[in-house]
């Protein structure tokens, strides 16, 4: 006989398998039940080719949230055959990126910034694996956006192309047979300018002028000019050593006669100064020098009278002087 089955066996494996499949929806959906995300949808006119889901989504650089899913169309018009990728912005991981609080998971707050010009576009992680991710930026002087969704389903933002793509655009745009004939019909003339020089002549005339510049440098004229140049050049040199010889003790010579005028000049101030202080009002002249000083001076006074009579009366050398009556 089989053996019945333990209920309580039983009932044991059920209870570690439920336990074993909620702990497995929390590991899996921690992320979601305590980072609140903001999906949104963005639509591209480019190959997706090299963004993968998973991918990650930065604001200038920074990760903010992550690629969700890559469509081919979605909630779009028949003829709009723009690539739709939804994102979902990690709303605590945007906030623990500033100190401020930012509002970039905000339904409302994110469409003002979509309409101060806030744009996605593809960018390159490297240029050599071409790994792609969606780069959110403000972009200056952007257009009006055009919308892609027919009815509401995710915030919409807005896409540009990136700089590899209008570069491609650019270069699309670039007549490129036109350029190459452009310059099959310069080479032809260029040809042509070639073909009708005359090589043959110009080969003599430089030849020519070679040999004649030759025979001008090994001319004797020549040759005698710079031996007779290096000549003067020597005696030019040397006249400038003698004179540099002499103009030394003609200094020395000027520099000394200069010194003993200083002296001399400053030993007649001394004497002047003497005299000076001699004659002043208040200097100490002996009595009888003084005395004598002033008799000189009388007597002079004396003679300056007497000539000035005789001015006046030539005839009293003869008839002497003539006293007046009483």
């Amino acid at each position: 006989m089989s053996k019945k089955p333990n209920p309580t066996s039983i009932g044991l494996f059920f209870v570690v398998g439920l336990v074993l499949c909620v702990a497995g929806l929390l590991v899996f959906s921690s992320r979601s039940l305590f980072h609140p995300q903001q999906k949104c949808i963005l639509y591209f006119n480019a190959s997706l080719k090299g963004l993968n889901p998973g991918a990650p989504v930065k604001v200038r650089g920074v990760t903010v949230g992550s690629v969700v899913e890559i469509l081919i169309r979605h909630n779009q018009a028949t003829n709009d055959f723009s690539m739709p990728v939804v994102i979902a912005i990690d709303k605590k991981l945007a906030q623990t990126k500033s100190d401020e609080l930012l509002r970039i998971g905000d339904q409302a707050s994110l469409e003002q910034l979509i309409r101060q010009g806030f744009r996605g576009q593809l960018d390159s992680e490297s240029l050599v694996t071409g790994v792609l991710y969606v780069g959110l930026d403000f972009v200056p002087g952007a257009h009006t956006p055009s919308l892609h969704q027919i009815k509401h389903e995710f915030i919409e933002i807005p896409t540009v192309p990136s700089q590899i793509q209008q570069l491609l655009a650019n270069l699309s745009q670039v007549d490129v047979h036109g350029l190459s004939e452009n310059v099959n019909r310069l080479v032809v003339r260029l040809d042509d300018s070639l073909g009708q020089l005359d090589v043959q002549a110009i080969n003599t005339g430089v030849t020519n002028l070679l040999a004649s510049a030759n025979r001008m440098v090994t001319t004797a004229d020549l040759t005698n000019s710079f031996a007779a140049l290096r000549m003067t050049l020597d005696q030019a040199g040397t006249l400038l050593k003698r004179v540099d010889g002499r103009v030394d003790p003609l200094a020395d010579s000027v520099t000394n006669a200069i010194y003993e005028a200083q002296k001399t000049l400053a030993d007649l101030r001394v004497v002047i100064q003497s005299v000076s202080a001699l004659i002043g009002p208040d200097s100490a002249i002996p009595s009888d020098l003084r005395q004598a000083l002033e008799d000189l001076g009388n007597a002079g006074r004396e003679v300056a009278d007497l000539a000035e009579f005789l001015h006046r009366n030539p005839s009293s050398l003869l008839t002497g002087r003539q006293h007046r009556k009483e």
